[in-house]
């Protein structure tokens, strides 16, 4: 692929980006997902090794990991926004003691919770309202990913549970 410049590659590979973008309905920002898979195709066009496979193969699979990558920045960013919202509740911007688990004012969302253990109310506030992994959640109260994914399991059965006897 070195033999050619990039924007020749570029143009040789603008249907493969249109694809994508269309494939995952982004066309409202065509311009912002297509400058992704041009990055995309980039790295493919930095990256590539002959001796791995085919170009077209490397190009695809860095083309739509951008593009895909771009999108779920993009949730994330809105999401942020929607909880920065001021007229939003404080209900889970205050923390309490070393767990760092908001104050739950919410009576709502204070029934369900009252349900769950401990460590699952944790894995419901950093997993769902914080955003995080669960590695990151293990790595923060020193046990294993295992560990802190049975707790997801445990607390969603819990819920659906009381879901259903309401």
């Amino acid at each position: 692929m070195k033999k050619m410049n990039f924007e020749e590659v570029a143009t040789m590979f603008d249907p493969l980006i249109k694809s994508q973008i269309k494939r995952y309905h982004l066309t409202s920002h065509f311009d912002y997902y297509y400058q992704a898979g041009l990055l995309g195709l980039w790295k493919a066009y930095e990256t590539f090794d002959p001796e791995k496979g085919q170009f077209s193969s490397y190009a695809f699979l860095l083309v739509r990991g951008r593009i895909l990558q771009e999108l779920r920045n993009e949730m994330r960013r809105q999401e942020v926004e929607i909880c920065q919202d001021p007229h939003e509740s404080l209900t889970f911007q205050h923390l309490s003691h070393q767990d760092s688990i908001p104050l739950l004012e919410d009576e709502t969302l204070n029934q369900y919770l009252m349900h769950l253990t401990e460590n699952q109310q944790r894995w419901v506030i950093h997993r769902v309202f914080h955003m995080k992994s669960e590695a990151e959640i293990a790595e923060e109260f020193g046990t294993s990913v295992y560990a802190v994914k049975s707790w997801r399991k445990s607390a969603i059965k819990k819920f659906r549970t009381v879901l259903f006897t309401n």
